[in-house]
């Protein structure tokens, strides 16, 4: 099938515009992601209660679809008197569901630390959280940097979904044009281009990082 380049011409400064929509969420996904998995791998390694409600935070946001959860934060809400734009309730169901699975992979980082190192600081008199800052954890996120990217492209291109709920991403913006221009082939090849240049960054990015910190250990 023939490619009309006239028509990629126009229509890849506006699915750009929609990439620059995707980036952000995606960006903003995984910073808070790594943070908030973080705090959920810590809370899910204690006895108790919290460990309980970290576990099934995990377990829910993990087995269920991330299309039921967006739609039930962005219809949800707004049913309780909290509203939220689409751009906000599709970045906070991405953040609910990564979150579970960046937590998992933390907690396999947190496996992997020998236990005599955590037995070794505790026997130096380090508490809790200096023995975690100063020994483990440096060490967790070097070990964590090739899952993490791989949870950075999943989220790239789970970023399409929020387009059901009219955020103006890549995806939505193919679909006004398939749309107006019944040109399905040439629009959603130019699409799959964009997220392969997106991936293929965050895989360079990832590589980078962890030959850094494989050369400063």
């Amino acid at each position: 099938m023939p490619i009309d380049v006239h028509f990629l011409a126009r229509l890849f400064p506006a699915l750009l515009e929609g990439a620059e929509v995707t980036v952000e969420l995606a960006v903003l996904t995984m910073a808070i992601c790594v943070v908030w998995g973080l705090v959920v791998a810590l809370g899910q390694a204690t006895r108790g209660p919290l460990g309980w409600a970290a576990g099934a935070y995990i377990q829910i946001v993990r087995n269920t679809p991330l299309l039921i959860q967006m739609y039930i934060v962005y219809f949800g809400l707004s049913l309780v008197g909290v509203p939220l734009s689409g751009f906000a309730s599709g970045l906070l169901a991405l953040c609910l569901q990564n979150g579970g699975y960046v937590a998992e992979i933390y907690r396999g980082g947190l496996q992997s630390v020998s236990a005599r190192q955590y037995e070794a600081g505790r026997a130096l008199g380090m508490r809790r959280w200096t023995l975690y800052r100063s020994v483990i954890l440096p060490q967790v996120i070097a070990r964590v940097i090739p899952p993490l990217a791989n949870q950075g492209i999943s989220i790239t291109k789970d970023t399409s979904q929020v387009a059901a709920i009219a955020v103006m991403e890549i995806m939505k913006v193919a679909q006004v044009w398939v749309e107006s221009s019944a040109n399905t082939y040439d629009v959603f090849l130019a699409v799959g281009l964009i997220y392969l240049v997106l991936t293929s960054v965050i895989s360079v990015g990832a590589r980078v990082a962890e030959r850094q910190l494989a050369f400063v250990s």
